[in-house]
């Protein structure tokens, strides 16, 4: 729905501008190729301040001198000048603009560029795209779209954390995820959702084994309030920005203003509901039991197996000495789960005009997940204003800011409190509505025991008697002003910050079986409180200048930021409890407080350089130094240069009819970073111990001690990547087809690895730079427009991308390590990364491709074959060998 007041009749005449002797009423209407209106078209009168902007309806008012030329523009159309003579009624057609020649793109620092300028790869997202496919996370809405660039979620609800990572993995120990850019600024974007409870910068971290899902910081934009978004895929893009966008970036850019003058109102309103979708393939021939055996008696029963016997009209014994039917039970995961839905509304007043405008959006999402008792709510307001007040003055500021109340999110990973874990995990013969039955052993008061595994949790009884509220309040914004000192040289100050505060609170419920015993007069269990607070703060400078001389275009801009960030946790935990069921601090038996803060800072200064040659050949050059708070003196300090180049050969030779545009493009970047460093990763401090004095046991304890088992370094300098990309794009037939073609290498060197160190030292490792990784692929945009109408406009993309990425070394400098068997060759070098509980590892093996995943197999002999033993059952292999990388290597849509 959209409501718009009238126009204004008349348009704004500057007090300095000279008054035209003879004002004639304009009207008309602008509309694109198709004959559909176009809202939102300037309208100006050439060499003047007069000038409105076209309504919803593509129509205008306008008083204009006798004979005057009128300047039409809109983004994503060709400009049009049309002279006024002695007409009163107009009809404009704007043809759409190439998308490669007349294309803006949002760059680095937000500088706007003409695509066919850029030497690198990027991608342009469309509103659409995030507005049409409703998720809450927007992020999610662009898997498969982008080529290169791989999103994916943990499938934990509307608040899960999704995973970015484009043109793969780079660094086998640190951080991976793109920068994420809102009007020019740098956000927060923390993971809240890996099990090792990663804080900010890696130096506060989730102080218990709570592994549920606690979103990301992108669940906090209301997708309604993005105008537009571009992805920075390379190095060479995001070199502007420094060590952060090692690994690209996304440009986010808010609404600031509305399309028309008067007041416009739009509400939306959207629906969306979930359904468990059940593709396992369970067997159900066999049931509960282990090695061919059915139980016939309450222990041992395991409750999670299917290897018994087969089913054929017998009974089994479950806990507790239930006697039951010995069949099997199946659609348990759409029994337990419930169709979850998502209401959003917004509403938006927008106002705008040649002097500025704004943009002021509510929002409420409710969400019921498909867990019964998770849901979710959050509340947005976002402000955009951009305002000229002067001819060479212009202020925009944006303000977001967010309220979100997340109960009870799913658990990940791990088996305890995981309903997903153990709902996948039931013995095929275990019915759902026996575990919701017994939930509680009447006799001690405490969780029943389904299985001889104490830490398969009862899915019901977590239901019932675990909770966890995750409560966030973001504010984030920034205020910019530019000053045209002249035509061709401008001056622009931006102050940014992000501000969040996170309070969190949990509990592992009393009488639960896979905690440890209390000791008598109290109750097992453990409650947790948890308030986290984050301010980044970034101030940045621009000059730029911009001249032609003939056929030469130069264009130059230095700058300057300065970024700090500062992390705090206040925590409280209470365990073992005086009164069962009563979670407060003050009932429990041991109560343990932390406090963490962590401080960061980076200054920065850089530069580019542009000169392009008839417009049809573009050369770019950029340099940035950062100096990082987190390193030593003598190493904190690191400049990296890029280049890119572009030749537009569709403008510079004489080519078919049918190619529309050509470009050929190539860039080289270098990036450092310091993610893999911790704030005080070259300091020794100390911890006060929190707890009892002396301890239950009646010990005495010491007071304080070193925090951490690795020795400070003070040598340790930042990471280093290295990037090259070459880059074709074409325009065919019309624009009916277009291709972008890009290949990269990107080599990631003196990475951050813990070198074990002598037990005499009192520390067990140290920290070096020394691990070396490449990435290399290849990525393919393909767009179809096969039918183009008045009416209807059918258009396909296809994209697809190739990307591997190899650990080329760690600390030896011939990547192998002794054999443990002295009589066998050396084996590649390896660092373990990640377990899982009777599955296997995740490990970094030099030669190989990141993320190998390694547990045992069967033995075999020289032809493949699977060796048994005498008993007749398959040999296991002595050590665990590799079955491939996690890390996909082709990704499309």
């Amino acid at each position: 729905m959209v409501l718009r007041k009238a126009a204004t009749p008349t348009g704004a005449i500057r007090p300095n501008a000279d008054p035209p002797t003879r004002l004639l009423p304009i009207t008309g209407r602008v509309a694109d190729g198709r004959g559909a209106p176009i809202p939102g078209v300037s309208v100006v009168v050439k060499n003047t301040q007069i000038g409105t902007i076209t309504d919803a309806g593509g129509t205008f008012t306008l008083n204009a001198p006798d004979g005057a030329t009128l300047v039409f523009s809109a983004i994503g159309f060709k400009g049009q000048e049309v002279t006024v003579g002695n007409q009163t009624q107009l009809t404009i057609t704007l043809a759409d603009a190439d998308q490669n020649l007349d294309e803006v793109v949002v760059t680095a620092l937000g500088i706007k560029k003409e695509a066919k300028r850029l030497g690198y790869a990027t991608a342009i997202v469309n509103p659409d795209q995030i507005s049409t496919n409703r998720t809450v996370n927007f992020v999610n809405a662009l898997q498969g779209k982008i080529a290169g660039v791989n999103i994916s979620s943990l499938g934990t609800g509307a608040a899960g954390t999704s995973k970015i990572r484009i043109r793969g993995q780079s660094s086998f120990s640190g951080q991976n995820s793109p920068l994420i850019v809102v009007n020019g600024v740098p956000i927060d974007n923390t993971n809240f959702g890996q099990n090792t409870g990663t804080g900010n910068d890696g130096s506060i971290a989730n102080r218990d084994a709570n592994y549920s899902d606690g979103g990301d910081g992108l669940s906090s934009i209301n997708p309604d309030d993005i105008e537009g978004m571009t992805v920075l895929k390379g190095g060479t893009a995001a070199a502007l920005y420094g060590s952060r966008a090692k690994d690209g970036a996304i440009l986010i850019t808010t609404k600031t203003k509305g399309s028309s003058q008067g007041i416009g109102v739009v509400f939306n309103s959207n629906f969306t509901a979930d359904q468990p979708l059940d593709f396992t393939d369970f067997q159900y021939e066999y049931g509960q039991g282990e090695y061919g055996v059915r139980p016939t008696a309450p222990n041992p029963t395991s409750g999670v197996w299917s290897f018994g016997e087969r089913f054929s009209g017998q009974t089994q014994v479950l806990f507790g000495g239930l006697t039951l039917p010995y069949q099997p039970v199946r659609n348990r995961i759409n029994t337990f789960y419930r169709d979850g839905y998502t209401w959003t509304n917004s509403v938006s007043l927008s106002s705008g005009s040649d002097k500025g405008g704004f943009n002021l959006s509510l929002a409420n999402l409710a969400n019921n997940g498909i867990t019964r008792n998770n849901t979710f709510t959050r509340k947005t307001i976002n402000l955009g204003f951009s305002y000229n007040l002067s001819p060479q003055l212009t202020v925009t500021g944006t303000m977001n800011y967010s309220n979100e109340l997340n109960r009870n999110p799913p658990q990940i990973a791990q088996q305890d409190n995981s309903t997903p874990t153990v709902i996948y995990t039931l013995a095929n013969s275990l019915p759902l509505d026996v575990l919701e039955a017994n939930q509680i052993n009447p006799t001690t008061g405490n969780e029943f025991v389904y299985s001889r595994f104490m830490n398969r949790t009862n899915p019901y009884f977590v239901l019932n008697n675990k909770f966890e509220t995750i409560r966030r309040d973001r504010l984030f914004g920034n205020l910019t002003a530019r000053y045209n000192l002249t035509d061709w040289l401008y001056a622009q100050v931006r102050v940014g910050q992000d501000y969040w505060a996170r309070d969190q609170d949990y509990n592992f419920p009393t009488g639960q079986a896979s905690l440890a015993a209390a000791p008598a007069g109290f109750v097992n269990g453990r409650y947790v409180q948890e308030a986290r607070r984050f301010r980044e703060l970034n101030t940045d400078f621009l000059v730029g200048a911009n001249r032609r001389f003939g056929i030469f275009g130069v264009d130059l801009t230095v700058g300057g930021n300065q970024l700090y960030r500062r992390s705090d946790l206040n925590s409280v935990a209470a365990t073992d409890f005086i009164v069962r069921g009563l979670y407060v601090p003050q009932n429990g038996r041991v109560k343990d407080p932390v406090y963490g803060l962590s401080e960061r800072k980076v200054n920065s200064l850089y530069g580019a350089a542009e000169l392009s040659i008839n417009d049809f050949i573009f050369l770019n050059a950029t340099v940035r130094n950062d100096w990082f708070s987190t390193l030593a003196p003598a190493n904190r300090s690191i400049l990296y240069p890029s280049l890119t180049g572009s030749f537009v050969f569709s403008q510079a030779l004489t080519v078919p009819a049918w190619l529309n545009f050509g470009k050929l493009r190539a860039a080289y970047a270098e990036v450092g970073s310091d993610g893999d460093v911790g704030p005080y990763a070259d300091n020794l401090f100390y911890g006060v111990n929190a707890n009892l004095f002396p301890n239950p046991a009646g010990q005495g304890q010491p007071v304080g001690f070193i925090t951490s088992n690795t020795i400070p370094s003070r040598t340790l300098k930042p990471s280093r990547t290295a990037e090259t990309e070459v880059g074709l794009e074409l325009k065919l037939l019309n624009n009916r087809v277009g291709l972008d073609l890009a290949v990269y290498r990107k080599i990631t060197s003196d990475q951050i690895v813990a070198a074990q160190s002598s037990d005499a030292s009192g520390y067990t490792s140290t920290l070096i730079n020394n691990g070396k990784s490449q990435n290399q692929g290849v990525e393919v945009l393909l767009n179809l427009a096969p039918v183009r109408t008045k009416h209807f406009t059918w258009d396909i993309t296809l994209n697809g991308a190739y990307n591997k990425t190899k650990l080329l070394r760690l600390l030896s400098a011939d990547g192998f390590v002794p054999n443990p068997d002295p009589t066998k060759p050396k084996v590649p070098e390896s660092i373990v990364v990640g377990t899982g509980v009777f599955v296997g590892d995740l490990r970094q093996v030099v030669g190989q491709e990141l993320g190998q995943l390694y547990s045992f197999g069967y033995e075999r002999d020289n032809q493949g074959r699977i060796v048994h033993g005498s008993d007749g059952l398959p040999l296991r292999t002595a050590a665990p060998i590799s079955f491939g990388s996690a890390l996909p290597t082709h990704t499309g849509g």
